[in-house]
């Protein structure tokens, strides 16, 4: 059966948004070099929320109902009342973690498997609490039960997004396709499937 395009991972957000898609917003993306692999994204070569913060507070409020604003969930530094205010201000109504926490911080000897997952489900939690939608960037199907249990009505969708994917080239814009559900409710979208739908990603 042929696959539809029904999401993408974004650096910028234009005045017409196609309602038609779900869209990630992720300006920090523009900070990579043009043509870099998706695995930059997941070094410590930019400072991906302060990107986002202050892309934020240069956008025009908008209804953006169908835009998620990509965060580092797991980032000890970050104000994150700012955020919150600063997304209602933009009018975007949805967060995903990405990158996910699975991919940039990896355990320790001694440290339980799954701390940076579940720093990061407590944070989508809390904007879960304030209103806003979820997506949630998977790595493995293990976590999607987990997830679909704590998020219930506010997740609106799953993005699988395994190690292969970091393989791909940043552009402007990469379009997602839609996965089997697997008898869930939840739509799921494949990173590791997307292609360029514009230019190799640019900066400011």
């Amino acid at each position: 059966m042929k696959t539809t395009v029904i999401c993408k991972l974004a650096t910028h957000l234009t005045a017409a948004v196609d309602r038609a898609h779900l869209k990630i917003y992720a300006p920090s993306l523009r900070g990579l070099p043009e043509g870099a692999m998706l695995v930059m994204a997941t070094l410590p070569v930019i400072d991906w929320n302060d990107r986002l913060l202050q892309d934020l507070r240069r956008l025009d409020r908008q209804t953006s109902i169908h835009i998620y604003a990509a965060l580092v969930m797991i980032d000890p530094f970050a104000c994150w009342e700012d955020f919150a205010d600063l997304l209602k201000d933009a009018g975007i109504s949805g967060v995903v973690n990405f990158p996910p926490a699975s991919i940039i911080e990896r355990p320790m000897a001694g440290m339980p498997v799954n701390t940076g997952l579940e720093l990061e489900l407590r944070r989508m939690e809390w904007f879960a609490s304030l209103g806003f939608k979820i997506l949630f960037a998977a790595t493995e199907d293990c976590e999607i039960t987990t997830v679909e249990r704590r998020f219930g009505s506010h997740l609106e969708g799953i993005v699988y997004s395994p190690e292969q994917a970091l393989a791909l080239r940043i552009c402007d814009e990469m379009e997602m396709v839609s996965l089997d559900q697997q008898g869930s409710s939840i739509p799921r979208f494949s990173l590791l499937h997307s292609t360029a739908s514009k230019r190799p990603v640019r900066g400011k």
